[in-house]
């Protein structure tokens, strides 16, 4: 019977770990808690040349599910800014010149500062990066989003019953094409 040594004893703490996307800045320093997302294979059948059962293949793309991340809102709302200028900036519920001033980098956050798109297809996707850190905090892992893009702002809740503040969070999710897995030597 085969041995095997255990290349490590320690477990993951969900603690240690930084997420960034490259086209929000305000967002990427408030961010709370963050989904790794399922990765799901369809089943495809054998085609009926069992009579009596179907017999389950492994199918032939892989889903990713979305990834959804609650961040705190900052004072004066500019990282929900950023992501609502972006959904806006590529959905044009007004007019087409949002859309067309999203990709020509003409967009600004609430100080009229612009929001600069990095150059990709259309201006309309962004790169997650998500670090793994040890229990020591050192990088270990780093997963890559490819190409991903907003599609859920969730709602934020004023409440003035509140006994305590309790800072206002929000959720975001986002679809992407891929995610990559790179191991960074410690």
């Amino acid at each position: 019977m085969p041995t095997y040594d255990v290349a490590t004893r320690n477990f993951q703490s969900p603690l240690n770990f930084e997420f960034r996307v490259d086209r929000l800045t305000d967002f990427n320093y408030f961010v709370q808690r963050i989904n790794l997302p399922d990765l799901s294979i369809p089943v495809a059948s054998n085609g009926g040349v069992n009579p009596f059962v179907r017999i389950p293949l492994p199918g032939d793309h892989v889903d990713f599910s979305e990834i959804s991340i609650d961040f705190k809102v900052s004072e004066g709302m500019n990282n929900w800014y950023e992501i609502y200028a972006w959904m806006t900036g590529i959905s044009f519920p007004e007019n087409y010149q949002q859309y067309a001033d999203w990709q020509d980098g003409k967009t600004t956050n609430l100080n009229g500062v612009p929001l600069v798109p990095p150059i990709n297809q259309h201006n309309v996707y962004g790169q997650g990066t998500l670090i793994i850190n040890s229990s020591n905090n050192n990088p270990i892992l780093k997963i890559s989003f490819v190409d991903m893009h907003p599609v859920s702002l969730g709602q934020i809740v004023f409440d003035t019953r509140e006994t305590d503040v309790l800072y206002v969070t929000a959720t975001v999710s986002f679809k992407y094409d891929h995610l990559k897995v790179e191991k960074i030597s410690e």
